[in-house]
């Protein structure tokens, strides 16, 4: 193949990949243990007390339970997502018990995994010295500021390791393997199933660049779509012949256009609205990756074409092919959250772009070297910054039902405490799904919470009051958000009900209360 002998008009990093690989294999053992006790030390007070899951993590764990429990998905109980999340913890509390270490011990694996799969792929794009700054900075600045072991991390991983495998050459094999990774990724988030046209859209680039015969495409599109498809029907077969099909893709499809986005931060609205407090001086380090999440991420990408656009003629055309995938899938996974690109939702998708910052930062311009150091310095800034403030600031520690739990807002203290004095496992409990974890409480309604939004629908108010009645709960949590009289608000029927069956027991420093039954 003849290059041209002109020098290109921006300088870059050399194309040979063996001294990332050499570099990768000496140093990562030491890079993912580093990771890991930034991690653990993020997730666990020490010695070895786990954070208190909140979050939307708090509502598959709780799905989990009631999978354990014999109920389903669709049948017994409402969601919007694939069955996933809830079927990993379902495995997961049968061979541990349900025990409140479990999130945080998946929230390190998941870190591990993905610190790895970074290295893994930075090394094939021939970063050089800057092998392992895509990963640092993800770890400390993304992961780290969304510590919820949720459905989005899980599809990650996935996402990330279709990356790894289509790295090293696009044989027909490694497509299928591909499609598959796709298709479990989708079976933790829905919204992931659009990656899958953003790899067939780089297999048609790809084949176009290199003047393959139209078979060839077919057969690998083929694959891929075979790959993905095989897996997502596969999984997912058994919930649609318990439900049947309408109301599956009522659930999963309908719910989520119609319904979804009736709360605001369900919309595109929340784009740079949905910043960390800042009144917690702790949440003060997260605000450092605003910056990398909100702008320079999307940059990079529009860097990337620009890029090719001037020289990727005269580039090796297996560096740039590799280095284009991973560009397509960065501007492909915001796409899947570009409805709701809320923070943490961002924080979830930025992987592609860290790679691609890595690869932008080797460059040998006295500008680009500058970035590295810099950033080199942010990512070890946090990597003791972090863990520090975690395991110095204000924290108060429960013996409950699913283990010692370490908690960091006062009010959820007060509210555990008070209710697992007033409580016994098993007991009928609403209103607050880590409450419901921790103390191995049931939900008795079909819904996890509530919204005063259209999110909440009318037969989902009637059938948690129905519930009530039936089980005789004794305790419900109702959160001051409740009461916001807006367009949409379905809750008259069961605040009427409350007020005539109930009494406010007691409330706490964030504003819940509980509602206790009145004696007979």
């Amino acid at each position: 193949m003849l290059r041209r002998q002109t020098s290109p008009a921006f300088p870059c990093p050399p194309v040979s990949t063996e001294v990332g690989n050499l570099r990768r294999e000496k140093f990562l053992p030491v890079v993912l243990l580093v990771c890991g006790v930034f991690l653990y030390l993020q997730v666990f007070i020490l010695p070895d007390t786990p954070r208190a899951p909140i979050g939307d993590q708090s509502i598959y764990l709780q799905h989990g339970t009631r999978m354990l429990a014999g109920e389903r998905i669709y049948r017994d109980y409402d969601h919007f997502t694939l069955p996933g999340t809830d079927v990993l913890y379902w495995g997961l509390f049968r061979l541990f018990g349900v025990r409140a270490w479990i999130p945080q011990a998946m929230l390190v694996l998941v870190g591990l995994t993905l610190s790895w799969s970074i290295v893994y792929i930075s090394g094939w794009l021939a970063v050089g010295s800057n092998i392992f700054l895509p990963s640092l900075l993800f770890i400390t600045l993304a992961f780290s500021s969304y510590l919820d072991a949720t459905h989005h991390w899980y599809s990650a991983v996935f996402t990330t390791a279709s990356l790894a495998v289509l790295m090293e050459q696009r044989t027909t094999k490694r497509i299928a393997i591909a499609g598959g990774c796709w298709g479990i990724a989708t079976c933790f988030t829905q919204s992931a199933a659009l990656g899958i046209l953003g790899l067939a859209y780089f297999l048609f680039w790809e084949n176009g660049r290199e003047q393959q015969v139209r078979s060839r495409l077919l057969k690998n599109e083929a694959s891929l779509i075979g790959g993905f498809l095989a897996v997502v029907l596969g999984f997912n077969f058994s919930f649609v012949r318990l439900v049947g099909l309408k109301r599956f893709l009522w659930y999963t499809v309908v719910f989520l256009v119609k319904y979804y986005p009736a709360d605001s931060f369900n919309t595109w609205r929340i784009y740079l609205h949905d910043w960390p407090s800042r009144r917690e001086w702790a949440n003060l380090p997260d605000l450092a990756g605003i910056a990398f999440i909100h702008v320079l991420i999307p940059l990079v990408y529009v860097l990337v074409f620009l890029r090719y656009r001037f020289e990727g003629r005269v580039r090796s055309t297996e560096q740039w092919h590799r280095l284009m995938l991973v560009n397509v899938i960065g501007v492909t996974l915001f796409l899947t959250i570009a409805s709701s690109p809320a923070y943490n939702r961002m924080c979830t998708i930025t992987i592609p772009g860290f790679i691609v910052l890595g690869w932008l930062a080797g460059f040998p311009g006295k500008l680009d070297r500058l970035l590295s150091r810099s950033l080199m310095v942010v990512a070890l800034l946090m990597l003791v910054l972090k863990p520090t403030i975690t395991q110095t600031r204000w924290e108060e520690s429960l013996t409950l039902p699913a283990g010692r739990v370490a908690f960091f807002s006062l009010a959820e203290f007060q509210k555990l405490s008070w209710l697992s004095k007033r409580t016994q496992p098993s007991d009928y409990f609403f209103g607050d799904e880590l409450a419901g974890f921790l103390l191995h409480l049931r939900n008795p309604a079909r819904v996890p919470f509530l919204r005063p939004t259209d999110y909440t629908r009318p037969e989902e108010v009637e059938d948690l009051i129905q519930a009530l009645q039936a089980h005789q709960v004794r305790f419900v949590s109702w959160y001051p958000g409740l009461d916001i009289s807006r367009r949409g608000n379905h809750l008259a029927p069961v605040e009427l009900y409350l007020r005539d069956h109930y009494h406010v027991a007691t409330a706490f420093s964030n504003g819940d209360k509980i509602w206790e039954r009145n004696q007979l």
